[in-house]
């Protein structure tokens, strides 16, 4: 009887400690899956590589920079295209005979215009000298009148679909004359009092220089 509830206690013993193995364990892993900083390490590693991930998409400077470099290309052909155009205008007219544009003193005879011109002015010179407005003070007189330069520049340009124009420069001044008489102011040298630079412009028209 003895022997008989040893061995039953025994059993028991067994059977209890193993039912208490098998809870110990289920509760150890229970707890390590709820434990706060399993779950937030899994969370981080979970958001970390969607971040990665996201940074990669977020990349699209790169397709940015390359709109610019088709703008810039999209300029450079319309310059090309600009400059074959003017090329192509040239090579035309060439063809064409058509003048691109010429300049010059012999553009329309305009040299022997400008020396008619110059003649005009030394003839007006002329005139005003014999027609002098002679003022008396002190018993001398003096008067004034306006002369011009023999020296001259003379050109002219004339450019395909536009009138033919020449430029005629040249120096006026204006002198005064002082002496005891007229014939005295007259036969006395004459001073320059003022000075100034005249640019005429003529254009050529109906076959001839107008002005």
């Amino acid at each position: 009887m003895a022997l008989k509830s040893r061995t039953l206690a025994l059993v028991l013993g067994v059977v209890l400690g193993a039912t208490w193995g098998v809870t110990a364990h289920a509760e150890d892993a229970a707890g390590s899956a709820s434990t706060p900083g399993g779950a937030g390490d899994a969370g981080a590693a979970a958001k970390k590589p969607a971040a990665k991930t996201g940074g990669g998409a977020k990349t699209g400077g790169a397709a940015k920079t390359g709109g610019g470099v088709a703008k810039t290309g999209t300029t450079s052909a319309k310059k090309a295209k600009a400059g074959t155009s003017k090329d192509v205008g040239a090579a035309v007219r060439k063809l064409s005979g058509a003048p691109e544009g010429v300049s010059g003193p012999e553009v329309r005879n305009f040299q022997a215009f400008c020396d008619e011109w110059m003649q005009k002015l030394r003839d007006r010179e002329t005139y005003n000298t014999s027609h002098i407005t002679w003022d008396t003070h002190d018993g001398r007189v003096s008067g004034d009148y306006v002369g011009y330069d023999t020296k001259c520049t003379c050109i002219a340009r004339e450019e395909p679909g536009k009138d033919p124009i020449g430029k005629i420069t040249y120096r006026e001044t204006r002198y005064r004359r002082e002496g005891a008489s007229e014939s005295a102011a007259l036969a006395a040298p004459a001073t320059a009092v003022e000075q100034s630079d005249v640019t005429e412009i003529f254009r050529f028209g109906k076959g001839r220089w107008q002005y």
